[in-house]
């Protein structure tokens, strides 16, 4: 019997934000993005705060009787949306008022896409059918950047065409921990791993792949091959081999909490400094904010994006370029997948295990049944071993794809529901050309000749926030203030 994508629960879900919702988000702009330490609301309104302009506008009443009515009742406006929104605390009588589906009702609607155990609804949009889900992140699809093709010498179908349609298998396992024994299944993740949860996201990305933009944009996102050749083009093979490991080794940790033009951004810098075998000035700068940059601020990295995490992200690469390992913790995931993902051939690369950023965990249901206060966050060990051969084996194998490229198809897809607002469609190495593109016409420079300097080190890539296309792939558009993304 087919699926029904239909609910008994009109969930909320306008297109567009009212001028209403517009006016609610901009009232609530002191309470997002908060962090612990500089916040001003009591903690379980951390993380009620919703994050897009509509859940804000979803509701028009407050809540009233009974003991979380009462406690939500003490805090700011915007709280105690957020916490309508989530579907937390809510009366029938107050669910009514504010056009939002009781608890019941929500966990009752959930169980029909094989979500059990719902705590609340927090991405309603991933739960719409499979061809509008398709359709709405078709018309997000940016062209492709020029500088793909000028500085590589590819298309996004030359890329689509390399990665084998998604079906190019890794020639690398990669090493994750695991327990020394048995353990019992990570709660939350067996909540999502279910047969009706895996049709859902199955469903989806076959309408996905009746769109070849969306489709050649998003499946070959991680092939870097052409990047790769022109290494070898310039130093031979032996020593681009090496020089590609360092460059991915270097970049790749700093996708915790960034998003991609960031991460490349700040990584390539690092990886600039760590060819001049000076990573302790790029520590001791890399975090200062461009407003308070003075006349000692190396010059350099004046066009290098400052970042909150900043010791999350080159701590790792320090270690590494001192020991050869990152010395991440057994339970860190997201960045070793990452980064195996980004691999060539000739390097090593994995396409077995999907890379589980905040994206892709809201696309498959996780932040409905966490009991976790950061209930938006990237999966970490526990939640993640058994995720990803369900994920291999029970979503990407049977629309034909490995893992890796079905995790960013699902990212792809799932997009303007779990919270992207940039356009998407340009994989990584488009995005790299774009950051160099905008570098070298910024400074008067042959793009050419900054893409060789970037690529061994001798230069950094533009921080150019808004590029179209960009997306917030590696680390996802929400990402809690203090958590590494990894």
């Amino acid at each position: 019997m087919p699926q029904r994508y239909e609910t008994d629960v009109a969930w909320p879900l306008p297109q567009e934000p009212t001028a209403a919702e517009k006016a609610a988000f901009a009232a609530s702009r002191k309470y997002r993005n908060v962090g612990p330490g500089n916040n001003k609301l009591e903690a379980v309104a951390e993380a009620l705060v919703p994050k897009e302009p509509w859940e804000y506008g979803l509701m028009a009443a407050l809540p009233g009787a009974g003991p979380i009515g009462q406690l939500l009742a003490k805090l700011p406006r915007a709280a105690k949306l957020a916490a309508l929104s989530a579907g937390i605390g809510t009366t029938a009588s107050e669910a009514e008022a504010a056009k939002v589906p009781t608890f019941a009702q929500m966990q009752k609607v959930l169980k029909r896409f094989g979500i059990e155990n719902a705590q609340r609804l927090a991405n309603p949009g991933v739960y719409k059918p499979p061809d509008v889900i398709a359709r709405e992140a078709n018309e997000l699809v940016q062209p492709e950047h020029p500088a793909l093709k000028e500085l590589f010498g590819v298309t996004r179908n030359d890329l689509y065409d390399i990665s084998q349609q998604g079906r190019r298998q890794g020639n690398m396992e990669p090493q994750l921990w695991t327990p020394g024994k048995t353990t019992k299944v990570n709660e939350a993740s067996a909540n999502v791993m279910t047969g009706a949860n895996a049709q859902r996201l199955v469903d989806t990305l076959g309408e996905a792949l009746k769109y070849p933009d969306l489709t050649k944009g998003m499946v070959p996102w991680y092939v870097m091959d052409p990047m790769y050749q022109r290494m070898v083009q310039l130093v031979g093979p032996e020593r681009a081999k090496a020089e590609y490991v360092k460059f991915n080794s270097t970049v790749s940790p700093f996708s915790a909490g960034s998003s991609v033009p960031t991460e490349i951004n700040r990584g390539t810098a690092a990886n600039m400094y760590a060819t001049r075998g000076d990573l302790p000035t790029f520590k001791q700068y890399g975090n200062v904010a461009e407003r308070n940059r003075g006349a000692g601020f190396p010059d350099d990295l004046r066009d290098v994006k400052g970042h909150m995490m900043h010791g999350n992200q080159i701590d790792p690469v320090i270690r590494y370029m001192q020991t050869g390992s990152h010395g991440y913790n057994k339970d860190t995931v997201k960045i070793p997948l990452y980064m195996g993902a980004s691999g060539v051939p000739q390097t090593g690369f994995q396409t077995r295990w999907p890379v589980p950023d905040t994206h892709f965990a809201s696309a498959i249901g996780m932040p409905e049944v966490r009991t976790s206060k950061d209930f938006r966050s990237y999966m970490g060990g526990p939640e993640y071993r058994p995720i990803g051969p369900w994920f291999r084996e029970k979503v990407a194998e049977p629309v034909g794809l490995e893992a890796v490229p079905g995790q960013a198809l699902t990212w792809g897809t799932f997009a303007p529901q779990t919270g992207v607002r940039t356009g998407i469609g340009a994989g990584k190495l488009e995005l790299l050309s774009q950051n160099i593109w905008e570098r070298a016409k910024k400074l008067g420079l042959d793009p050419g000749r900054l893409r060789d300097d970037v690529m061994l080190g001798k230069e950094h890539a533009l921080w150019a926030l808004g590029i179209p296309g960009a997306g917030s792939f590696a680390a996802g558009a929400y990402q809690p203030q203090g958590v590494q993304s990894q």
